[in-house]
């Protein structure tokens, strides 16, 4: 019952807490007509903030299911080792960016020019961590399906 009741609070906030993500893509996506803003960098910020969203807003409905009915469904497609890919994008982000803070504020003290390069070097770890997410996932999908094709149930 408490896997339920902490499930059900994680999934509310991360269903609304994927909304802030949608919000800043929409920012982004104003962009669009500013032609002094280059194109690429918009295009992907936008998939960017658009995919955490999608993943976010997964996850949270996912949890709240699982609140609400107590049963799990294991499922093994494509779609959801994708997903909790891209969704690995924020945990690697949010734990590298104080580490990066730091690092940066040593080699350079007193340097305020220097400001954006934790973030930008925090979402270098994000999108290191998604991808490397993403792959796994994907080679432990495709070796789960690999086995039951062969007659090997999984454990």
């Amino acid at each position: 019952m408490a896997k339920r009741v902490v499930l059900g609070i994680l999934g509310t906030i991360a269903a609304f807490g994927s909304l802030l993500p949608l919000g800043y893509a929409f920012e982004i996506f104003k962009d669009f007509k500013n032609p002094d803003i280059a194109f690429w960098p918009n295009v992907l910020g936008t998939l960017l903030m658009c995919s955490i969203a999608l993943a976010g807003m997964w996850t949270g409905i996912r949890f709240l299911r699982f609140a609400l009915s107590g049963e799990n469904k294991q499922s093994n497609s494509l779609a959801e080792a994708i997903l909790l890919g891209i969704g690995s994008f924020f945990p690697g982000f949010i734990f590298s960016l104080p580490i990066s803070v730091v690092w940066v504020s040593r080699i350079w003290p007193g340097d305020d020019g220097n400001s954006d390069l934790p973030f930008e070097m925090s979402g270098c770890v994000g999108v290191t961590a998604a991808v490397v997410c993403t792959v796994l996932l994907l080679r432990k999908r495709a070796h789960a399906l690999k086995n039951c094709d062969a007659g090997v149930l999984p454990r």
